[in-house]
């Protein structure tokens, strides 16, 4: 198991949007504007990136997702709440 982290950068208001939309349905949590994170597997992460890369414009947006182990985001130094309290509470696909 592991930790999807997806950051963005997406100049068009409405993919922006589009996009937050998207990740909160497949059971992402927002923990900053264009930061996303959720429990998963290594294929979820591979599926989030080719699902969420179809919808912006290559050529100017910026997309990166990153599948962190648990060990390694419970390690993490922050201020506030991580957005995910329990490495083994919630299994996503």
């Amino acid at each position: 198991m592991v930790v999807i982290l997806v950051v963005y950068d997406i100049s068009d208001d409405r993919v922006r949007n589009a996009v937050a939309r998207r990740l909160t349905s497949m059971g992402f949590i927002r923990i900053q504007k264009s930061a996303y994170v959720r429990r998963g597997t290594s294929g979820a992460a591979r599926y989030v990136f080719r699902a969420v890369s179809r919808m912006i414009d290559k050529s100017s947006d910026k997309l990166l997702v990153i599948a962190v182990p648990d060990a390694v985001y419970a390690a993490a130094s922050s201020v506030g709440r991580k957005g995910i309290e329990e490495p083994a509470k919630a299994v996503l696909v």
